[in-house]
């Protein structure tokens, strides 16, 4: 696996573990601290600003 799947499967973990806790949170209903709700969100944007940039260098010619 290059660098590129491993930073693309990571990215893709964030954002579903992320994504999952706020459903958790905001559609199910579940009781979670603050802290698991701004690590939850800090997740999701983390994934989505590294999949970006990853993107980026896609474009970019080797």
């Amino acid at each position: 696996m290059n660098k590129k799947n491993y930073t693309l499967f990571l990215n893709l973990a964030f954002i579903g573990l992320g994504g999952y806790k706020l459903y958790q949170h905001f559609i199910d209903g579940v009781e979670l601290p603050i802290y698991q709700i701004v690590l939850a969100g800090f997740l999701v944007l983390m994934g989505v600003y590294q999949l970006i940039m990853l993107n980026r260098n896609f474009k970019k010619p080797e």
